[in-house]
């Protein structure tokens, strides 16, 4: 359905602007690809950076054994270290079918203060709602900066397993 500018510039609900109706049209394909290499590019790095870990600590314990945390909003946790985390994840970044984004990385070994437990999400692709099998955290102050994810503006909270984080501890 086309969307007639003028009425709804005019109407009560307001929202559709030229600039976004201009915004929102269909970019060449060429545009489209150009502006995705440096987000894949970016985590290609980092997938392959998570192997070099693991490799370099094949040695170690195939993953890290934790118990269930059933933490809750204001607790305190310490996110586990770069190498902890990737011996966690398999080969395409993922533990538990959800990713270690790189934008990430920069957060291991920081302390902060649970915001949530996530326990059900929608999905944009198909709008169903969505109970995650296993729980996921979201950390105050912790979020997407949208750097490598073509200057996204969302500022999504990460999520975090359990199994990335350590228990409750003292803010000191």
């Amino acid at each position: 359905m086309k969307t007639n500018v003028s009425i709804a510039n005019n109407s009560a609900c307001n929202f559709q602007k030229e600039p976004i109706v201009d915004a929102s049209r269909k970019r060449h394909l060429l545009y489209r690809i150009a502006k995705k290499i440096p987000n894949k590019l970016f985590t290609l790095q980092g997938r392959i950076k998570y192997r070099a870990v693991q490799w370099d600590n094949r040695t170690a314990s195939d993953k890290p054994v934790t118990k269930s945390l059933n933490l809750r909003p204001g607790e305190w946790v310490k996110v586990r270290s770069l190498t902890e985390i990737a011996l966690t994840l398999d080969k395409n970044g993922k533990y538990r079918g959800l990713y270690f984004m790189p934008e990430m990385e920069q957060f291991c070994g920081g302390k902060y203060k649970v915001f949530k437990k996530a326990e059900k999400i929608k999905m944009e692709s198909t709008g169903e709602l969505r109970k995650l099998k296993s729980p996921s955290y979201f950390l105050e102050g912790v979020y997407c900066t949208g750097e490598f994810q073509g200057g996204c503006d969302r500022s999504c909270f990460h999520f975090w397993r359990e199994e990335w984080l350590e228990g409750a501890i003292e803010q000191t």
